[in-house]
């Protein structure tokens, strides 16, 4: 699957219940208090570059303040490295935020506020500072011409110190984005389980327990199919059993099809290598397959959670 974790991140973060839980949990408290929560709307606006979605993903939501309209930048740095330039990168997408908007609303005299956040899942710690001020060589020199923004960072990786907080779906979000990385996984999941149990048990809930066991499928080979489904059918009510068995079966199919298509373009790009067959052949074939499993992962993505309060899709 093309970027599961932007998939994932989307189909949690996107939802408005779950937004709402964890930017209340995970925005400062004198924030918290400011948003009027009933407000929060989000954009299908995105501005990260095409050539960087396999490293970033990015949410923008709008909201009301006071009366006024702020916008809050999630974004989501899904790769195991961190960014050195992460300061400018952000800074860099506020503009084109701001930019767009003034476009939208060229008779207002002043711009709306952003609160940017970065949310933070991979292996390596977090080392780049969050005050754009300190990417700048001798700042002392030039203080009085630098922006001095800082950014909100919420690191949720192995090495990070946030603590999964919110509701049950936002928690099980929370603590498998920030284990999925981790050579310990299967502990991770272990303490996923009692949170998968509780969900299964909610209206939907085995839909997005199914978004879950997808993204664990294309992210991570810690634990065996086998292993994952014995210890959710021991946790599971009788009634999820049945449910459980279909999912595991279902992708477990799935990915045989998959292994077997990406074996079949290996071998068509190492005999164009030998030589032994056309170039021309080789290539036509790697694309025919190639088609085909894009075609296969276009079915198979992630399913929406059913009626998990779907958020209203506004411009920015």
């Amino acid at each position: 699957m093309k970027n599961p974790h932007d998939r994932f991140f989307k189909e949690t973060l996107t939802r408005r219940e779950n937004a709402v839980s964890f930017f209340r949990e995970y925005l400062p408290g004198e924030i918290v208090s400011q948003l009027d929560w009933r407000t929060l709307k989000i954009s299908k606006e995105t501005f990260v570059e095409p050539e960087l979605r396999e490293r970033f993903s990015d949410i923008v939501y709008e909201i009301r303040a006071r009366g006024r309209q702020v916008f809050i930048y999630l974004l989501l740095e899904h790769q195991s490295t961190v960014d050195p330039w992460m300061p400018l990168r952000l800074l860099g997408y506020m503009l084109r935020l701001w930019e767009l908007w003034r476009k939208q609303n060229p008779d207002e005299k002043k711009l709306p506020g952003i609160i940017p956040v970065l949310f933070y899942h991979g292996k390596d710690e977090w080392d780049v500072s969050v005050h754009f001020r300190d990417m700048i060589e001798s700042p002392e020199l030039t203080d009085g011409f630098v922006p001095t923004f800082r950014y909100l960072l919420r690191d949720f990786s192995p090495s990070g110190d946030e603590a999964v907080r919110g509701t049950v779906l936002v928690r099980l979000f929370l603590s498998l984005m920030g284990g999925i990385f981790s050579p310990r996984f299967g502990e991770v999941f272990d303490r996923m389980v009692p949170l998968l149990a509780e969900l299964s048990r909610k209206e939907t809930g085995m839909e997005y327990i199914e978004t879950v066991l997808r993204y664990i499928c294309h992210t991570s080979d810690a634990l065996s199919w086998k292993d994952m489904e014995t210890k959710l059918i021991q946790a599971f009510d009788k009634d999820r059993k049945g449910g459980i068995m279909t999912i595991a079966d279902e992708l477990r199919m799935e990915g045989k099809i998959e292994g077997k298509i990406e074996g079949e373009i290996k071998t068509y790009r190492e005999l164009m290598k030998k030589k032994i067959i056309p170039g021309e052949l080789a290539e036509q074939k790697i694309a025919e397959l190639s088609k085909r499993l894009e075609e296969i992962t276009a079915g198979v993505q992630m399913k929406p959670a059913g009626s998990f309060d779907a958020p209203e899709q506004v411009s920015a």
